[in-house]
């Protein structure tokens, strides 16, 4: 994830079109879009938390038809083989309550639950996409929010208050999706 960073870096772009690409590459994301520009460009929250759902935001559409095209080859790729297992996995949530597991699944800034994830997830358990894209943009802007509130904190107590706050979260939808 840090080689991505640095590439884009590299490339000299100005520093919000950095935040942009960033939030819309897959892993990634806004959750690595905005702790890197608030944190290392030092551009302001609001900023980056717009310019990260620009980003996040912009690809969701363009990634759903795509994706959905490509959707049998893509099954056949190592990334794709991973990424679908990935979404199946975590799918407990989304089988369950659909439409408010999906927009869930994309709102708690966990490792792999953002558009992308959400995009394939969609696809995988068959949600209509006129249905799934509110569903995985306000779970986008919801994910924004929180990280945008996280990193305000600071690196120190933004990752102590992250990381303690996101196992927590991960241990309700444990909890949510493992009662009958």
């Amino acid at each position: 994830m840090g080689f991505l960073i640095e590439k884009i870096h590299a490339l000299g772009l100005s520093p919000e079109l950095q935040v942009v690409i960033i939030a819309a590459s897959p892993i990634l994301e806004l959750r690595g879009a905005i702790p890197y520009g608030v944190w290392v460009l030092k551009l302001h929250p609001l900023k980056v938390f717009l310019l990260s759902l620009l980003g996040n935001l912009g690809i969701i559409i363009p990634l759903l038809y795509v994706l959905d095209l490509v959707m049998v080859r893509f099954e056949k790729l190592e990334v794709g083989k991973k990424l679908i297992e990935r979404a199946k996995k975590k799918g407990k949530l989304i089988e369950r309550f659909e439409l408010l597991g999906l927009f869930l699944f994309v709102a708690i800034p966990l490792p792999g639950t953002g558009a992308w994830t959400g995009v394939l997830a969609a696809l995988v358990f068959g949600i209509r996409k006129h249905l799934s894209i509110p569903a995985i943009s306000f779970g986008v802007i919801a994910a924004g929010v929180i990280m945008t509130l996280i990193v305000s904190l600071g690196p120190v107590k933004g990752i102590i208050f992250g990381v303690l706050f996101l196992a927590g979260m991960s241990k309700m939808l444990d909890y949510i999706t493992e009662r009958k």
